[in-house]
């Protein structure tokens, strides 16, 4: 009994320094507090309503996190993804009607699979150009294509297909957490194919995935088309939660996104983090405007106060490895 006592101690010890060497333990330790903050802020924070609430509005950014953190841990980075989620809204509100729903929302996925994914998988890939510049530029194009079709808020989105974003899954599963639900579902089963251990590996070492055999520059468009498909799925719910066809709708994902990849301890270098770490640093940056509005700080304290939290998490991040030192001492 004692044998089998001590055998489970050192399995939680295992376990507990596993969890505290993670990269995204510095964000874990962030959200906590912030949830704490929250709760005192808002006591009904647990509510059914209040987390439906929430999660129309986090959603999108942590799909778009989910995208940018399989991008950035490959090695690369795109700031074009705000302005692919601004030309989703974009063309499927400037050609919807109440009869061509599923049809435009397909067509803007693929819309979203060509710039997102191909075009700047090709560009970085094939072309080896820097991914800073390449997507860039790409985002200036993407968003001046969608300037030019609505150069103002608009277009049409059917009552009924808004509506599905404000819908109980069952009257159980809110629509934003079912949508969550799947994209992370998608997320899971790529994680298991033999492209996604490609993309760490390009990640830690670009020469030497090249030189065990792997092709890097289809892995690189791989790894921009598999991202283009959790940047539609924000897009969607960008659509759904506004209603309407907005250039700048996006705008805002880009930057929140990669700071979300930075809170949750994913390396901008690349092959280190994982897409738990992005989740908490989107949740963390939402929870963080909620602390901001329900305090009655003025949103010029926003910027920051998002800065102090990265700032924040990377300090934490940094713990491990420093009492790791000392103890070698």
């Amino acid at each position: 009994m004692v044998e089998q006592n001590n055998h489970h101690m050192l399995a939680f010890k295992e376990l507990a320094i596993r969890v505290y060497r993670d990269t995204s333990f510095p964000g874990f330790i962030v959200l906590i507090i912030l949830i704490i903050a929250n709760v005192s802020l808002q006591h009904n924070f647990f509510s059914y309503t209040t987390v439906k609430s929430n999660f129309m509005t986090f959603t999108p950014l942590i799909l778009a996190s989910v995208g940018q953190a399989i991008i950035i841990i490959s090695g690369s980075v795109d700031l074009s993804i705000g302005a692919s989620m601004s030309l989703f809204t974009v063309v499927t509100a400037f050609i919807m009607t109440d009869g061509n729903v599923l049809p435009v929302v397909l067509l803007g996925i693929v819309v979203v699979f060509i710039v997102s994914g191909f075009i700047n998988g090709i560009i970085i890939g094939k072309f080896n150009l820097s991914p800073l510049l390449a997507t860039y530029a790409t985002s200036a194009v993407y968003l001046g294509i969608a300037m030019i079709i609505l150069p103002n808020a608009g277009g049409y989105v059917p009552k009924f297909f808004y509506r599905l974003y404000r819908a109980d899954l069952l009257r159980v599963i809110p629509a934003p957490i079912f949508i969550l639900i799947v994209g992370l579902a998608i997320w899971y089963g790529i994680s298991k194919t033999i492209t996604y251990r490609y993309i760490y590996a390009i990640g830690s070492n670009q020469e030497g995935a090249y030189a065990s055999g792997i092709n890097v520059s289809n892995v690189r468009i791989a790894t921009h088309v598999i991202a283009s498909i959790f940047i539609a799925i924000a897009g969607i719910c960008i659509l759904l939660s506004t209603a309407t066809g907005d250039y700048r709708s996006g705008t805002s994902f880009t930057l929140n996104s990669i700071a979300a990849v930075v809170i949750g301890g994913v390396s901008l270098s690349g092959g280190k983090g994982n897409i738990w770490g992005a989740v908490m640093g989107a949740l963390i940056l939402g929870l963080l405007n909620n602390i901001i509005f329900f305090a009655h700080i003025s949103s010029l304290y926003q910027i920051f106060a998002k800065g102090m939290i990265i700032v924040l998490s990377l300090t934490i991040a940094t713990l491990p490895k420093l009492f790791g030192e000392k103890s070698k001492i």
